[in-house]
């Protein structure tokens, strides 16, 4: 498979912005463009990679705001962040219209947590031919099936589904996504053997950053706590290949993906 728009030499590390009152892990904190744009300016001195921005929690039992409201939160921020830096801008949405008004305004990756199920988000990714599509996974697990095997199907639906339609096999990363309607066990699973939940060549992406998944390791009931274990799943899953970790504190993953590919390079 030819080089690609995630594929890199060196790990890439993709900061969380969440522009949201609600979010489990760190809520209210960056709501307001002042704050969210000081957070900004703290990832990008930290080496920031991609800064992923979300205007809408997706935490279990989260109350679906409307897409117009999700636009009015991230859309101002989406254009003050691309006049401070040509970094990649990633927007965590699954309404199509959301991803379109990002785009349109400097974003350059569709982070679609529902992986294309949402009606018209295909349209929108082939409106935008030089944008990155993260395709996750999190519909209702199939008892019938293994977790791997599930989700290599889903893999497979929606790769079928873009070559049907023209898009670049180079535009496409894949997330399992961890804590998405799987059981501790599987989300555990998926963090061990990340080759097993790769699709062929494309690009993996994991994002496990302060989850409950971490909480039922570490046992650290507070989300602002985690972030010791989740720079140290996020570092295992880089050692196994993957190319993007999705997390809150970009410094702290910086320094430890730094010390590790220092220390086992030949």
């Amino acid at each position: 498979m030819k080089e690609g728009y995630f594929t890199n030499k060196t790990t890439q590390i993709m900061g969380i912005l969440n522009v949201t009152p609600d979010s489990f892990s760190d809520g209210g904190y960056f709501n307001q463009l002042d704050k969210a744009l000081a957070h900004c300016e703290e990832m990008l001195e930290a080496g920031v990679d991609i800064i992923d921005i979300g205007g809408q929690s997706t935490r279990p039992n989260y109350q679906e705001i409307s897409a117009e409201e999700e636009k009015e939160r991230i859309l101002p921020i989406v254009e003050a962040i691309r006049k401070r830096t040509e970094k990649p801008i990633s927007i965590d949405t699954y309404f199509p219209e959301v991803a379109d008004a990002a785009l349109a305004k400097g974003a350059s990756i569709i982070n679609d947590i529902k992986g294309l199920d949402t009606k018209g988000m295909i349209e929108v990714a082939q409106k935008y031919p030089d944008s990155g599509l993260v395709i996750m996974h999190s519909r209702k697990r199939r008892s019938e099936l293994s977790v791997a095997v599930d989700i290599q199907q889903f893999y497979q639906e929606k790769i079928d589904l873009c070559q049907k339609v023209g898009i670049d096999s180079t535009r496409i990363c894949f997330d399992p996504g961890i804590g998405f309607g799987k059981s501790q066990e599987e989300n555990i699973e998926i963090l061990k053997y990340p080759k097993v939940f790769r699709y062929k060549e494309y690009p993996l992406l994991y994002g496990v950053s302060r989850k409950r998944t971490i909480a039922a390791l570490t046992n650290e009931k507070n989300p602002l706590e985690r972030d010791f274990g989740s720079i140290s799943a996020s570092l295992f899953a880089a050692n196994q290949g993957v190319e993007i970790v999705r997390v809150h504190n970009v410094k702290g993953m910086r320094d430890a993906l730094t010390v590790w590919e220092t220390l086992s390079s030949q």
